[in-house]
């Protein structure tokens, strides 16, 4: 009985290691494939920036549309080093419709005529058109309401 006893421990014994052998000898399943996440259309651009103008009697103004074009650069300290409008005098003729390039370098700047009812905001980085009709003949101050303090100013001038 010792001896059956004996055989059938043994018995147990090899079955045991068989299953052993067995399950670690199965081959691994391989992973799936990394599942490519569906293409995202890019996120759309960002809506253009507000230009906020009060027509006047003296003219009239808009956002973008034709004109004689004007480039003006709304300079500052992380930009060219100083605060300044380039060009900062201007001159027109009476009639004249001007179409206004105007680019931030690295700060917020306005372009504001008070007497010609003129707000423009330019935040930095961007670039903003504004046409606008000079009717009235005159020299305008022109500020930017931030950076006046610092020398941030100029003329238009209206023949």
């Amino acid at each position: 009985m010792l001896q059956k006893r004996n055989l059938l421990v043994l018995a147990s014994v090899c079955v045991v290691l068989m299953l052993g052998v067995i399950a670690c000898g199965q081959p691994v399943p391989e992973p799936p494939p990394p599942t490519t996440a569906p293409r995202m259309s890019p996120p759309p651009p960002p809506p253009a920036p507000t230009v906020a103008v009060a027509s006047g009697q003296n003219g009239t103004g808009q956002a973008g549309g034709g004109g004689t074009p004007v480039d003006v650069g709304l300079l500052d300290i992380g930009g060219s080093g100083e605060y300044a409008y380039s060009p900062a005098d201007m001159t027109f003729s009476v009639g004249e419709t001007v179409t206004f390039t105007m680019t931030a370098e690295t700060e917020f700047h306005t372009f504001e005529v008070d007497d010609l009812d003129i707000y423009v905001e330019v935040d930095a980085g961007d670039t903003v058109d504004f046409t606008f009709t000079f009717d009235e003949a005159g020299t305008y101050e022109l500020i930017c309401t931030p950076h006046s303090a610092q020398g941030m100013v100029g003329t238009i001038t209206i023949n």
